[in-house]
């Protein structure tokens, strides 16, 4: 399944959650709207320099390329400059250039010349403004040439308008004595925040809209407030989350992000588990495994490998083909457990709990790099499985449980690229899978899909990645589901 027909079968005419800025679809809260307002009135009135700050991700570039879009009809000619990296006389060639100015040979003969280009304008009524993204780049000589660039004005209005864009870090630069002057130049500063809890549903709903949902996709808000504490708000975060979502939504036909599938995009997000989030996806990111990850989302063929996945006899050498991905929620799921092969625990057995007992079972036959992983089971599939030395049952409540041997680490490529030759054959003698399609080693989209059915066979839910439970299902299935 390609990104096009997966939009296509959530009925969406493109990616409402694109990594990118994307200007045409621009969400305004109150005071992201006050502040917009503000710095359009600043250019229009001639005011002169404009600070615009914020922490990555926050859409600064997306404000920016809104504010150019919004100028366009109101008589204004802009210069943008990306590459923050040039310096002194080439970062004032670079202003000439993208006013459509020629180069000069020296930093007063250009500016000389810029003056003479600014002052033609102003008597035409126009509005020049110079923008500078990523400006906490800037050297401190640099910063020093926009505050010369700053004076050029007449009695009463700015010959030039200067929007300086960048991280908070510019803020610590301008604060410094040396650049004082300018400092003072500022006549609006707007520090963009992330959005608010109540915010996040009426963003997704206006994104999806706006890009053709009409109403058909929704957020949970239980899911809203996951999403929120994962990504506080910063609205890159956000749309990396939704977009692994809406592939979820769209191999299950669903119209919901509800808080499972959620959970399931942030752990797979490494760039979210590493920081003050590590309490809404702990328990997944403890349980992922080393992925070989080339475009399985997206419908590109990937080789993805695990060590826990033989199809085989329990004596054969263990390979896998799978993503690490623990079965969600977390609230069925017991911590996966790193071990030495050996236990002192082992003598108490008959008087600790049948899942301890268990895991202390499969423990005395571990090898060093297992790790033992425990999940309640699905109804249907209990009675279906061959037994194994590496997994073991037990009863909790009205709950089966299954605790199983995997492994720590991932295995070299060639070998997940057999046992996804495994995995497929497997789904081919179940009718899961076209006979047609080749045993190939790469877990594509046919695959994938194939996966999915099987899932959904059994109760759980059809993303169609190759997580450990999965796996294990496929690999001692003896009966058909119940």
């Amino acid at each position: 399944m390609t990104a096009s027909s997966i939009y296509a079968t959530l009925g969406l005419s493109r990616n409402p959650f694109p990594p990118t800025p994307d200007a045409g679809s621009y969400f305004f809260t109150p005071r992201l709207e006050e502040d917009f307002v503000e710095i359009v009135h600043c250019i229009e009135a001639r005011k002169g320099f404009i600070l615009l700050t914020g922490e990555v991700g926050l859409g600064k570039s997306t404000l920016v390329r809104r504010l150019l879009d919004n100028l366009q009809e109101r008589n204004c000619h802009s210069a943008l400059i990306l590459n923050t990296f040039l310096q002194d006389g080439a970062l004032l060639s670079a202003i000439q250039t993208d006013f459509g100015l020629p180069p000069t040979d020296s930093l007063d003969q250009g500016l000389a010349r810029l003056t003479e280009f600014l002052i033609a304008g102003h008597q035409a009524g126009e509005i020049n403004l110079l923008v500078i993204d990523d400006a906490q780049n800037l050297s401190v000589d640099s910063l020093e040439l926009v505050r010369l660039l700053c004076n050029l004005e007449t009695g009463q209005e700015k010959l030039l308008q200067i929007l300086l864009v960048g991280q908070p870090e510019l803020e610590q630069t301008l604060a410094t004595p040396e650049l004082r002057q300018l400092k003072s130049r500022i006549v609006k500063h707007a520090r963009l925040s992330g959005l608010l809890r109540d915010e996040v549903t009426r963003y997704f709903d206006f994104r999806v809209n706006a890009a053709g949902a009409e109403g058909r996709l929704s957020l949970d808000p239980a899911a809203a407030e996951v999403l929120h504490r994962a990504t506080q708000g910063n609205l890159r975060r956000i749309h990396l989350v939704l977009d692994r979502c809406l592939y979820g939504l769209a191999s299950t036909r669903a119209s919901v992000v509800n808080v499972e599938l959620l959970n399931r995009a942030v752990a797979d997000l490494p760039v979210l588990g590493d920081e003050s989030v590590a309490g809404v996806a702990s328990v997944g990111l403890r349980h992922r495994k080393a992925w070989i990850f080339a475009g399985l989302l997206a419908g590109t063929t990937a080789t993805v490998a695990l060590a826990s996945f033989s199809l085989g006899s329990s004596s054969q050498p263990t390979l896998s083909v799978a993503r690490g991905d623990a079965q969600w929620p977390p609230a069925q799921e017991a911590p996966s457990q790193a071990f030495p092969t050996a236990s002192s625990e082992l003598a108490r057995v008959s008087t600790i709990s049948p899942q301890l007992a268990c895991e202390n079972q499969l423990k005395a036959i571990a090898e060093k790099d297992d790790v033992v992983h425990a999940q309640a089971l699905p109804d249907g599939v209990v009675n279906s499985l061959k037994s194994s030395s590496r997994f073991c049952r037990f009863a909790q409540g009205k709950e089966s449980w299954i605790v199983w041997l995997g492994r720590s680490e991932a295995r070299h490529i060639v070998a997940a690229q057999q046992a996804t030759r495994k995995v497929q054959g497997r789904l081919k003698s179940m009718g899961l899978l076209d006979v047609r399609e080749p045993d190939d080693g790469f877990f594509g989209s046919k695959t994938g899909e194939a996966l999915a059915r099987f899932q959904q066979q059994h109760g759980l839910a059809a993303t169609g990645r190759p997580d450990e439970l999965t796996l294990l299902l496929l690999e001692h299935q003896d009966a058909s589901p119940r």
